[in-house]
């Protein structure tokens, strides 16, 4: 077992804060292993909130194209965690974590979990700092942690997607089934050029299934305006610069069906939050007793990126075709908006 001081903490803590997505690698990955190493020491033990803590702070920089030890370390240490923690008896109805769900929007967690709370003393223990320092909820951390680094690879994340994201589900619903409550034109190139410059695999993924869902509307007769089409082609083709170049893990007839674009489009939004994708979990009918991998589907393919290429080189045809067209009925140099 590893002993952790005051002095320990009051050190690491703020350099786990400094951590970002744009952290050069040989600043961020030694405090991931060193983070990691301690919580798979004892993921069961009194300190596991520390550490849980401090993966937590970093999931922003492991989220995004992390160094693969680094990443593989942090997965295995809370995934032990969740292990260690998450089937413990518990008299509480909620916890802290749950309560910070909808600020997970672009899966970036920048408050403070409060899992560095100083130890539980028993005697007349405050209430609040009980459910902090409860092991379920020190679990939910690492299981919001893990679902933010590796999408759809854990069971038990509470169901809820942001409610912006439901919004946003709402009113592309309205487009793609041909009953706009808006201004398509506006709504499409607002959607076109929502993906933040360093997206989370979860937010990639679903940028680019609403993008195909989305596309054929934006490619028919509908649309008077060549500038929806343009900034779709443009953002479709930057986000697919951000892929990984992982192979793919799935067998032939695994990928999702995107055939459906009401359903692809609220699955759009739902990968992008764990809330959401709890969701998507919940449609398909995991239980939450049931081990990783034994679901009918895989679940995991809605972020694979071998398929979100196929998925964006079907998007990208369908919105080229749709320019050829505006083309041949406008000219070639018709200016947005005539």
């Amino acid at each position: 077992m590893i002993i952790t001081t005051d002095l320990d903490v009051s050190r690491l803590a703020p350099a786990w804060e400094r951590i970002r997505d744009t952290s050069p690698a040989d600043e961020a990955v030694p405090l991931v292993l060193d983070c990691a190493r301690r919580l798979l020491a004892d993921p069961g033990g009194e300190e596991a909130r520390i550490w849980v803590s401090g993966l937590v702070a970093m999931s922003g920089y492991l989220a995004r194209r992390p160094e693969p030890e680094a990443e593989r370390a942090a997965l295995e240490a809370l995934r032990a965690a969740v292990e260690a923690l998450g089937g413990r008896p518990c008299s509480h109805d909620s916890h802290p974590y749950e309560a910070e769900m909808g600020s997970l929007e672009d899966e970036v967690w920048n408050g403070d979990t409060g899992l560095l709370t100083g130890t539980l003393a028993a005697p007349g223990a405050d209430v609040e700092t009980e459910r902090v320092l409860c092991p379920a909820n020190v679990a939910g951390w690492a299981r919001l942690a893990t679902d933010v680094i590796a999408p759809l690879t854990v069971r038990r994340i509470p169901v809820g997607a942001p409610e912006s994201h439901h919004d946003c589900i709402s009113v592309l619903s309205g487009i793609v089934n041909d009953y706009p409550y808006g201004d398509p034109h506006e709504d499409l190139k607002h959607e076109a050029a929502s993906l933040p410059a360093r997206p989370t695999r979860g937010v990639l993924a679903g940028y680019l299934v609403t993008m195909n869902a989305t596309c054929w509307y934006a490619a028919s007769e509908r649309i008077t305006d060549r500038s929806v089409l343009d900034a779709m082609i443009k953002g479709v083709e930057e986000a697919v610069l951000l892929l990984e170049d992982r192979p793919c893990a799935h067998a032939p007839g695994e990928h999702p069906d995107t055939g459906d674009p009401d359903y692809a489009n609220q699955v759009g939004y739902f990968l992008r939050s764990p809330g959401g994708r709890a969701e998507i979990a919940e449609y398909y009918g995991w239980d939450e007793e049931d081990e990783p991998g034994e679901e009918s589907e895989a679940l995991d393919a809605w972020v694979c990126p071998a398929f979100l290429r196929d998925v964006a080189e079907e998007t990208l045809g369908e919105l080229a075709s749709g320019l050829r067209s505006f083309e041949a009925a406008h000219g070639d140099g018709a200016a947005a908006g005539a």
